[in-house]
């Protein structure tokens, strides 16, 4: 999402009516969610922990835990008044970033906090001061994590910091990356300059997560759209950037090898295409967010090693779309998981095939 729609984005949650997935479009395979109680709508960011899926939340505030054995939700934690964004799962804990805080009257104000739920008791139990308006977290190793800052974009415009999760040391690695993911010990990341001609423009990094050196990479890249996604195939290494489509039509899809060079040239996918993640090999899925109220989010699917692609995937394989404005995608045990914000659930599909297996719905 741009930043101007971010900001818009939140002061408008409250306001927001939700749109539901269709009763009709939803597999046979699915059960009644309710069962267990567990109730919330804006599902959001998702982290995995030994066959459990943590799901951020925006109403209620907290983060819901889904059982992956029992493909249901079975517990709620619930928070006070801050906004939760991204999650990881480090140590037996959640490490889970705040964008905004707000008052009962939903005054809403930048929140510079990392808050931590331990998951034996599901209880929230800690927070951390960090910069300006947390956005993303992820498990760099064992016992660090990686967490950036997008500030508040006009004195203060972020950071990328790594914590020492027994000490709680933090180290400022002097990049401000806008998006990122980690591999093998390393964070690859985007920077993203918004100039003041309404223009962007994009240099991506290289940061080694031991010595913190800082190392310019894919200095040739070239789209005329803006950088919408940074990822890392977790098999290979592979660097995989999305373009953004100029928010109106599709965006593109490029491959790059750990050294830099290029495996796939600008490749069309979906509305939006915010996120890569591997199943196997070099078959990636690709989750396209859509547009705001458009319904129109998917998933799409790239064999790098044949440049082939689907670019509608799960529409293809289950005769409707995926809802309004896909969240977050994580593959785990041959199953992807996607959240959808506005349609208020979690999507539960064969990752190889693409076939839908649950709709869990979220309220």
């Amino acid at each position: 999402m741009k930043k101007a729609f971010l900001k818009t984005f939140v002061a408008l949650m409250a306001l927001t009516t939700m749109t539901l997935v269709s009763c009709k479009d939803k597999p046979e395979e699915e059960t009644n969610n309710n069962a267990n109680g567990i109730n919330f709508e804006n599902p959001r960011y998702m982290a995995e922990d030994n066959g459990k899926l943590y799901v951020t939340s925006y109403f209620p505030l907290g983060v819901a835990r889904f059982d992956i054995a029992q493909n249901q939700f079975t517990g709620f934690c619930k928070f006070g008044q801050f906004h939760p964004e991204g999650i990881a799962a480090v140590g037996g804990k959640l490490y889970i970033a705040s964008s905004n805080i707000s008052d009962e009257n939903y005054n809403y104000s930048y929140d510079n906090k990392l808050y931590v739920v331990d998951i034996a008791s599901f209880t929230l139990i800690d927070s951390i001061t960090v910069g300006m308006n947390p956005q993303f977290v992820k498990k760099l190793d064992d016992n660090h994590i990686v967490f950036n800052t997008w500030g508040d974009y006009t004195t203060d415009f972020g950071g990328t910091y790594i914590m020492n999760i027994t000490n709680k040391e933090i180290v400022d690695l002097g990049q401000a990356l806008t998006k990122f993911d980690v591999y093998n010990g390393n964070i690859y990341g985007c920077a993203t300059t918004y100039n003041p001609d309404y223009t962007t423009s994009t240099n991506f990094y290289k940061i080694d997560g031991n010595s913190h050196v800082i190392s310019e990479i894919l200095t040739d890249f070239s789209s005329a759209d803006g950088i919408y996604g940074i990822s890392v195939n977790q098999n290979n290494g592979d660097i995989v950037i999305t373009t953004d489509g100029n928010y109106t039509t599709n965006g593109d899809c490029y491959v790059y090898s750990a050294n830099g060079q290029q495996r796939l040239g600008a490749t069309q996918v979906g509305i939006n295409p915010s996120k890569a993640v591997a199943t196997s090999g070099d078959n990636l899925l690709i989750l396209n967010e859509g547009s705001w109220s458009k319904n129109n989010s998917g998933i799409s699917r790239i064999d790098v090693s044949t440049a082939s692609c689907t670019a509608n995937f799960f529409a293809d394989n289950n005769g409707r779309g995926l809802g309004d404005v896909a969240q977050d995608l994580i593959v785990v045990n041959g199953k992807a998981y996607a959240t959808v914000t506005f349609s208020n659930s979690l999507e539960v599909m064969d990752a190889a095939t693409g076939k839908s297996t649950r709709i869990a719905t979220t309220k």
